[in-house]
């Protein structure tokens, strides 16, 4: 569930110390690369380089570029490749090739996830890389970990419910199956298996292909089914990690790209070949039949690529090997009022060669939802949830805590939005304050006491 937070502009202003600043650096494309960090997109000069489709890419904290990757090589902030960086098992025609997560409880070690192409064997693996090698450049200090074979070109990854650990979600190929694995500080499980959705058929190599995303606060995730002319949206746990109550869209065309609004009311897909089209659902409506029928086409370019949300909430759109990028402008507004731009981002202002090429960079999802708050969906099972109240929430001062009468001492962990612990707190009665000198941003607050535990999220903003 998504709670929309209507501030004034200096409030959300002060949010741009959070996340959003971690996919301020987009590479992708033919020597084409985007600097979000002061809002609008700007074209960087980067070097010389060709990133065919799947990519990613991640920020420090401030916006500064810390590493990017294509799913074959890890360059630093220097666009060099790291030492071990290349020979990763993605593949660069992968359609989701690379995606980079942070490990959990920590704001210098990353995982690189891959997949490779065409359902291949290489699977879908990961990488390591410790920023705090190479003089702060970074070093991958582990590559190409197996975790499972057989896989489409798909990979989307969120935060769960608890707030301090993820998901990562691939698709079987010749399969329904999805398979969520639970990345936490431990490392990384057996997966969640979910048996949901059209079978992607063995028949042609491009049913692989197309793009995964979750929305906002991860309770939905879509798939684009690439030959199979499908798109399905599901029900997403993230408390447990299930997949389940598929809406199915059938398609005039092959599908690549997929995205929510922020606001998870409206679906946008584009699709590829002779009658390539974007198109806009509005998934807020109840049945399957009520959402075919709100569709809407909004281009009737020739082929359309890659999906993906930026930092500013706009969604690009890539026209194949095209100086421009679409821009849906206000996604969560239904028909000409999303307002599409055709020719919205110039990627070669001086005439330099620089083009899309089919993908854009990929991000955890979390990282782009921060000026709306998630409610998580529940804890698992062997953690029944507490009767914990937390007010006010947004607070531009501290939070105050209420607990029921328990006998046994309540534990309160507070973590940034990276999952590092900030504070710990033993408490005794039955209320306690906490955050009076946190800087703005969004925190998560986990109370425990015996098996009993809750995760709230919670918005610290600047007062006037």
């Amino acid at each position: 569930m998504i709670k929309t937070l209507l501030f004034f502009t200096t409030l959300i202003t002060g949010l741009s110390v959070m996340a959003q600043h971690r996919a301020d650096k987009w590479i992708f494309g033919q020597n084409t690369s985007l600097n979000f960090t002061n809002g609008s997109p700007v074209v960087m000069n980067t070097g010389t380089f060709t990133i065919s489709e799947g990519c990613s890419s991640v920020c420090d904290n401030s916006g500064a570029l810390m590493f990017y990757t294509d799913g074959v090589t890890v360059w630093d902030s220097t666009h060099t490749a790291m030492p071990n960086g290349t020979g990763l098992a993605g593949d660069i025609s992968s359609t989701q090739s690379g995606l980079i997560v942070p490990f959990p409880l920590s704001d210098s070690k990353y995982y690189v996830f891959t997949v490779t192409a065409d359902g291949g064997e290489n699977g879908f693996r990961y990488s390591l890389v410790d920023m705090t090698l190479n003089n702060g450049l970074g070093d991958v200090t582990d590559k190409n970990i197996f975790i499972a074979d057989s896989v489409t070109e798909k990979l989307a990854t969120v935060r769960d419910a608890a707030g301090t650990g993820y998901w990562i979600v691939v698709h079987k190929w010749g399969s329904d199956t999805f398979l969520a694995y639970h990345l936490i500080v431990e490392g990384i499980g057996s997966p969640v298996i979910s048996h949901s959705g059209i079978v992607y058929t063995t028949s042609a190599i491009q049913n692989t292909y197309g793009q995964m995303k979750f929305s906002s606060c991860g309770e939905r995730i879509g798939v684009a089914a690439g030959y199979l002319n499908t798109v399905e949206v599901f029900d997403f746990n993230v408390a447990t990690g299930v997949v389940s109550n598929p809406v199915t869209i059938p398609m005039t065309e092959h599908v690549y790209g997929i995205e929510f609004s922020k606001l998870t009311n409206m679906l946008y897909v584009s699709q590829y070949g002779d009658l390539a089209t974007l198109l806009q659902y509005n998934i807020s409506l109840s049945g399957t039949a009520a959402i075919i029928a709100s569709e809407i086409q909004l281009s009737f370019t020739g082929s359309i690529y890659a999906l993906q949300m930026g930092p500013d909430g706009k969604i690009y759109v890539v026209k194949s090997f095209n100086p421009y990028l679409g821009v849906i402008n206000e996604p969560d507004n239904y028909s000409i009022n999303c307002n599409y731009v055709e020719n919205g981002v110039d990627l070669d202002p001086n005439f330099m060669g620089n083009s899309a090429a089919l993908g854009l960079p990929g991000f955890m999802q979390s990282f782009l939802n921060t000026d709306i708050l998630c409610e998580t969906t529940g804890l698992p099972a062997d953690e029944p949830v507490s009767e914990v109240s937390i007010y006010p929430n947004p607070s531009a001062e501290e939070f105050y805590l209420k607990f029921p009468s328990v006998s046994i001492p309540i534990e309160v962990n507070v973590y940034n939005y990276l999952g590092e612990k900030i504070e710990q707190i033993s408490v005794t009665g039955n209320e306690v304050t906490v955050g009076k000198n946190f800087a703005p941003g969004m925190y998560f607050i986990r109370t425990l006491y015996g098996k009993s535990a809750q995760t709230i999220r919670v918005l610290k903003y600047q007062g006037f």
